[in-house]
């Protein structure tokens, strides 16, 4: 994997990602076997061992421990993720590896709590969230993302900021999460890698 060079050239790009989606390759894995991949994957990096329960295909408004589920999230009360049908149609429009994303970004939400995180602002939470997705994702033994697969995932990544930074619930702006999840990316390649996702 030329990872690297990628992310420079993502980096350089990234602004240009955002309105345009691509029809999806003939290659693309299904929902079950992405997120049953990407699960096993993620337990075998995780060293807090914070081992959430995943369901999918959740409806919105379900109710869960958490409240009404308007997304996918993570519910630190039953320790389980929740992966949203709308989140699941939204990842293919630009590809398997999307979902993934979203899975690896709510399981370390999950890795946050185990690990005790004392971050208390929500934009750092997320953006270092996006992060550990990153770093996990490419450290998985057995599963790997060519430099399409990546190219999805911050995508997705770009498409899910917002640039609300006056709301207290502001998850970061596109160039930021997509930045931080190919930060983890890079991480995942070097010596103490997920050193680059800690927040001071």
């Amino acid at each position: 994997m030329k990872l690297g060079k990628f992310l420079t050239r993502v980096s350089i790009a990234i602004i240009t990602l955002i309105g345009t989606t691509q029809p999806l390759r003939s290659t693309e894995l299904g929902p079950e076997v992405v997120l049953n991949a990407t699960y096993q994957g993620l337990r075998k990096v995780d060293i807090t061992r914070a081992n959430p329960k995943v369901r999918w295909n959740v409806r919105n408004g379900t109710s869960s421990p958490c409240g009404r589920i308007t997304g996918s999230l993570y519910c630190p009360r039953s320790n389980t993720i929740y992966i949203t049908q709308q989140h699941i149609k939204m990842a293919y429009q630009y590809g398997d590896a999307a979902l993934a994303y979203i899975l690896a970004h709510e399981y370390a939400h999950a890795a946050q709590i185990a690990g005790g995180s004392r971050l208390r602002n929500i934009t750092q939470i997320e953006l270092q969230a996006d992060c550990l997705a990153g770093y996990y994702m490419g450290a998985m033994p057995d599963v790997s993302f060519d430099d399409k697969d990546i190219e999805e995932i911050a995508r997705i990544a770009y498409q899910v900021g917002d640039y609300e930074i006056n709301n207290s619930q502001h998850h970061g702006t596109p160039k930021q999460r997509a930045l931080a999840v190919l930060t983890g990316f890079q991480g995942s390649q070097q010596e103490n890698g997920m050193a680059a996702c800690q927040i001071r």
